[in-house]
This record gives C-alpha cells, structure tokens and sequence, in this order.
C-alpha cells in the first residue's frame, strides 16, 4: 500500500511537472513577441542601454518624465502613409504658415492634442490656427495624463502667455493619473517614470518624479519602493495579471486573458514563420488588451477617490489660471473605442462631465455628441482598427471645426 502511494505522488508530481514546463514554454514563447503577457521577471525589468541612448538626448525630461525636445522631429505611418512631424525651438509641435503670427490660444494635452499619424499641418490645433488667422500653440506631449499636461503648462505659460488655454486629452487620463511608472499599467514602457499628484483632506500635492536624473535609470530598484506604494495599478491590475511559478496554476487567475493571448500570438507567429498573410488576425492578440483598458476606464469613471482626483487637478488648473489671468478650457478627445463604447452601450464619463460643472470658472467644451453623430466615424481615425489609433487629417478638421464652433458661441474669440 505504501508504495502504490508512493507511487501515485511520484505520477502526480511528475504530471505536474511536464504541464509546468508545457505552460511556461508557451508562455515565454508568447512573451518574446508579446510583452503584455507579464511574469516575475517584469516586475524588475532589466532597462534597455541602446533604447536609453536614443530616450535620454531625445525624450527625457526629470520633472514631467519626458517630454517632445526643442528642434526634434520623426516619422510614424498614418492613415494613407508616412507623416511627419517636428517641434519648433520653443518645444511647440511646427505649427506651418502661423508661427509669425500672434497667439490667443495655447494646447496642452496628450498625443490626441499632439496630432500623432498626421503631418503639422494637418493637427487640429493647424486647423483651429486657420480658423481664428492667429498661431494656435500646440504643447501636448504623447502619453501624458492631465497631470503632467497641466505641469507642463505651468512651466512653459510665462514664457508663452495666451487669453486661453486648453488642455485635451483622453478619456484613459482616468488611469495616467493614477501612474507613477506606466510599465505597470501600460506593459513594457519601460522608460516612462512620471510624478503623480495624491490628495488628502481635499489637499491636493505633488509627488514628483522619482527617476528625475538620468543616471537614476541604472539604478531605478533604490526608488521602486516608493513608486510601487504610490502606482495604483501595481498592486490592482500588475500583481494580478503577473504569470509566476507555478505557471500551471497562476495562470488560471486570469485564465480567458492569458489563454487568449497565447492562442492567437501562436496563431500570429504561425503565419510569420510559414509567409503566410496574417493581417486579418493581426490585432486580436491586442484587442484582449483594449477590452480590459476599456473596462479600467468605466471602472475608474465610477470611483469616486480617482474622480475626485481628477476634479482637484482640474480646480488646481482653474486656481493657476486665475494667477496667471488666462481663460481654462477643458475637452475629453475620444478615442475610436471609447466612441464605440458609448454609441453601443452608454457614456460612460458622463457623470463626471456633470460633476465638472460645479467648478466655477471652468470651460467646458463637449464634442462626444457632436463625433457620434458623424457618419463616417472610422474616417476620423487613422487606424483601421477597433482601437482606431489617433485622429486621421479628417479627424482632427473635423475635431476644430467643432472646437471654433463652441468657442464661437460661447464669445471667447471676440476680442
């Protein structure tokens, strides 16, 4: 009897094994090609040297984390092909034909207000330039949350003084708000170290940027105390999604995702490897990843610690600008998903929309109903995805038209 049990254990172990081997094979064969697929290695990632090389001359910036640097340009593929795009000597994205002109306006906000996939004179802020015949600055900065745009205005405003002022972004400024390190929220973007306001008996202040220093990237895992006690989403979302020994059982905790994902990046490699057309499965794997950002955003607009948050750094905005004597305007850009989401189901930001009005003193410009009701929507975006990427030239013409409109009405562009 005893060695029949014996016997039994050894089966059983040795099962155990041969899965665990099968499961992490697969699961760092998917890794490879697809980094949000997460294990214990990617809690503390080793730092790229080559990528870093090309990061720190170029996009480092100690207190916001990074930033579009002065004389820079580049190229990235849009809707029909290459564009381009370059930042003047003042750190404002090209604005072409208007820089000689006087300025009313300034833009603050993410990549969404940046104009990524389009040339500069396809931004909506070019546009909005044409619309009012003055240089409509623009100094939004991809992947940045409202908290760094409004420390960026803080810093560049002396310097490029306007009547008004908007800050744009995403819906998903929800969750960048909540960052300290976007690796954690936003899987392998390693390099994007960030401050981060908190708040506390309504006080709002400034956590700043922990990697503030170029040689702190070699170095970062003295300061990764404080950025996983202050990052939201490494105790939430990274911990709970990370794949660790054992990979047979932890893989179960998310098993729809982490199943999803290994299938279809086998199916993807597959075409790859045999020269075989995988465009039509291309974006699935990425989809999976899309779908749980999009609940993360209703989740957020829904709680109301991370809403509150995001109405003070909006007071804080209204507060600065009284000092500095401007106009605050504030517009959520949607992403093609977001549009998607709201048309299919329900505005999910809404309420938050309704909250902002308590704030004296702060503009509010909403466009969501008048971007549903266009007819082309996959024409706004670059992308021809459900993510949709970035507003395509069509998108952001259409984008400042609405934009003068309701600056026109509400008699902001009379004097």
């Amino acid at each position: 009897m005893f060695v029949e049990i014996i016997s039994l254990i050894f089966l059983v172990t040795s099962i155990f094994f041969i899965i665990e081997i099968l499961v992490q094979k697969s699961v760092h064969r998917t890794r490879k090609n697809f980094p949000w697929l997460i294990t214990s290695k990617d809690e503390l990632p080793s730092l790229s040297e080559s990528g870093l090389k090309k990061f720190i001359p170029n996009g480092f910036d100690p207190e916001l984390g990074w930033v579009r640097k002065p004389l820079t340009s580049n190229q990235e593929n849009g809707k029909n092909g290459p564009t381009n795009w370059s930042i003047n000597k003042n750190g404002a994205r090209t604005n072409p034909s208007f820089e000689k002109l006087s300025s009313k306006i300034s833009c603050y906000g993410d990549s969404f207000t940046f104009s990524r996939q389009v040339n500069n004179d396809q931004t909506w802020p070019h546009y909005l330039s044409k619309s009012t015949n003055s240089n409509v600055l623009n100094f939004g900065v991809g992947n940045y949350g409202i908290d760094q745009s409004f420390l960026r205005l803080k810093r560049e405003f002396s310097k490029n003084k306007t009547e008004l002022v908007i800050i744009a972004v995403v819906p998903e400024t929800i969750c960048r708000i909540l960052s300290m390190w976007k690796h954690y929220y936003e899987y392998g973007n390693t390099f994007a170290f960030k401050p981060k306001f908190i708040f506390e008996n309504e006080q709002l202040s400034q956590i700043e940027n922990p990697i503030n220093d170029e040689s702190k990237f070699s170095q970062y895992e003295k300061y990764i105390d404080l950025i996983q006690k202050n990052d939201y989403f490494y105790q939430n979302k990274f911990l709970k999604e990370k794949i660790s020994f054992p990979y047979c059982i932890t893989i179960f905790r998310n098993f729809k995702r982490n199943t999803g994902i290994i299938s279809w990046q086998k199916k993807i490699d597959d075409r790859k490897k045999n020269n075989e057309n995988f465009s039509d499965i291309e974006w699935n794997t990425m989809k999976i990843i899309m779908e749980i950002n999009m609940s993360w955003k209703i989740k957020l607009f829904k709680d109301k610690s991370t809403c509150r948050l995001l109405k003070l750094i909006l007071l804080e905005y209204v507060n600065f600008s009284k000092k500095m004597n401007f106009k605050p305007i504030f517009i959520f850009l949607p992403q093609k998903d977001d549009l998607t989401f709201i048309k299919n189901n329900h505005h999910f930001f809404k309420n938050f929309y309704e909250e902002l009005k308590s704030i004296d003193d702060l503009i509010v410009i909403d466009i969501i109903d008048e971007l549903l009701s266009e007819s082309r929507l996959n024409d706004l975006y670059s992308d021809e995805n459900n993510y949709g990427g970035h507003f395509s030239n069509y998108g952001n013409q259409i984008v400042s038209n609405h934009i003068f409109t309701k600056l026109r009405i509400l008699n902001l562009l009379n004097s």
